[in-house]
C-alpha cells in the first residue's frame, strides 16, 4: 500500500511534472505563498487559469523575452489543467514553461502589495 500523507490528502487529478522556470519568479511566488499560508502550487494554478482565460489566439499573444535564470523544478499540477496548458502552448506556438511564467508574473502583480 502506498504512503498517504495525513496532512494533505491525495488528489488523483494531480500529477508531477518537471518544468524549467525562472528562479526569480519562483522565489517571489514562494514568498507570496508563504505570506498567504497557501501552497505555491495553488498560486501557480491560479496563474495558469489566468493564462488560459486571457490568451486564446496567436494574434493575442506575444512571447516575452526568455529569462536567463531558468532552473529545472518538479511540481504537481492538475492533469486536466496541464493538458489544457500544453494544448494552448501548441496553438500559441510557444512552450508551456513560458505560459507558466506569464501566469507567475500575473500572480506577482496581483499580490504584490500584501
Amino acid at each position: 500500500m502506498p504512503y498517504e500523507s495525513k496532512i494533505r490528502p491525495h488528489n488523483a487529478d494531480r500529477v508531477t511534472k518537471n518544468t524549467t522556470i525562472s528562479r526569480d519568479l519562483l522565489n517571489q511566488i514562494k514568498e507570496i505563498a508563504n505570506h498567504m499560508q497557501v501552497p505555491f502550487n495553488q498560486l501557480l494554478a491560479e496563474g495558469i487559469d489566468h493564462v488560459l482565460n486571457t490568451y486564446k489566439k496567436p494574434k493575442e499573444f506575444k512571447a516575452p523575452v526568455r529569462p536567463k535564470d531558468r532552473i529545472q523544478m518538479g511540481t504537481t499540477f492538475s492533469h486536466v489543467q496541464y493538458e489544457m496548458l500544453k494544448d494552448r502552448a501548441r496553438r500559441l506556438h510557444t512552450h508551456t514553461n513560458t505560459l507558466i511564467e506569464i501566469g507567475m508574473e500575473f500572480i506577482i502583480d496581483k499580490y504584490r502589495n500584501l
